[in-house]
């Protein structure tokens, strides 16, 4: 009895073993199974509804908009120039040096030569000058040329070397063109002076020729004008390009054409120059004309 007890006892704890063995694998069976398969959702979460807290307006602050932050102005900073030190030097004002004495009317002969001397680059300038008594016999010319006069023997200049000439032809005379020749070097002459420097040496020997023109009865001043009067008559002679014809009543030629003979004695010494040499001398003498009108309208003012 003991045994069967026993025996008993022992097959209860094997069975309950089996027992347990299979509920664990099929507990790990279903847990495969379950893996296998999508899983479930997991399990829902209670969510707290929280309603927003409405805050008044009253109660609401609301930060002012800060205002911009201005820029600070760009400030140019000005670099103080510090002048180099200068070294000043005195200039005294310059002295005008006193004008060339003139000399004496009667010794006025050398000055009138080297100013002459001076307004013309020809080195021949001066060789048909007469060098006695100059400014005298320069005045005393230009008042007869003004008047159409011709006072040679008061000319300031020489003769020319040649003499007059003629051609006959057909037994009538006329002058012959070489003989105008005699009379360019005196044209060149002229045509060679600096008008400015004739002027300034006109004003600067003033005095003397004011002196000799009131030996002749005219008042101070007034020999400018008299030169100007003495340029127009010699600039109204005619230029002829044809043959002159002259006729010989006596020792002294004189022109067939009464138009012509009719002319003032300075006007017919500018037809013995002869038509070129009347042409290239024209402009110099209107410009001289000018400077001396530009000249007394300077003094009168």
């Amino acid at each position: 009895m003991q045994e069967n007890q026993s025996s008993t006892e022992t097959k209860a704890p094997m069975k309950i073993y089996a027992i347990g063995a299979l509920i664990l694998v099929s507990a790990v069976a279903g847990v495969i199974i379950l893996n296998s398969e999508t899983p479930a959702p997991p399990p829902a979460t209670s969510i707290e509804v929280v309603e927003p807290k409405v805050i008044p307006v009253a109660e609401i602050e609301v930060e002012p908009t800060p205002a911009p932050i201005a820029e600070p102005a760009k400030v140019t900073e000005e670099k103080t120039v510090i002048p180099e030190a200068v070294t000043t030097e005195l200039i005294e004002p310059e002295v005008e040096p006193e004008p060339e004495p003139l000399p004496t009317l009667d010794e006025s002969d050398t000055l009138a030569i080297d100013k002459a001397k001076e307004l013309s680059w020809l080195p021949t300038a001066t060789n048909h000058l007469n060098n006695k008594d100059i400014v005298r016999n320069f005045v005393t010319f230009v008042d007869n040329a003004s008047r159409g006069d011709l006072a040679a023997k008061f000319s300031p200049i020489l003769s020319p070397s040649a003499k007059f000439s003629i051609n006959e032809i057909e037994q009538e005379m006329y002058i012959d063109p070489e003989s105008y020749e005699r009379y360019t070097p005196y044209v060149d002459t002229i045509n060679s002076l600096n008008v400015d420097m004739a002027i300034d040496a006109l004003v600067f020997m003033a005095p003397l020729l004011d002196e000799a023109y009131m030996e002749l009865g005219y008042e101070q001043g007034a020999f400018v004008g008299t030169l100007d009067l003495a340029l127009g008559e010699m600039l109204q002679a005619p230029v002829i390009r044809n043959p002159i014809k002259v006729i010989a009543p006596s020792a002294m030629y004189k022109y067939a054409d009464p138009q012509l003979e009719g002319l003032s004695d300075i006007q017919k010494l500018m037809l013995r120059m002869g038509p070129d040499n009347i042409t290239k001398l024209r402009p110099k003498l209107q410009q001289i004309q000018g400077a001396l009108e530009q000249l007394e309208k300077s003094t009168q003012n």
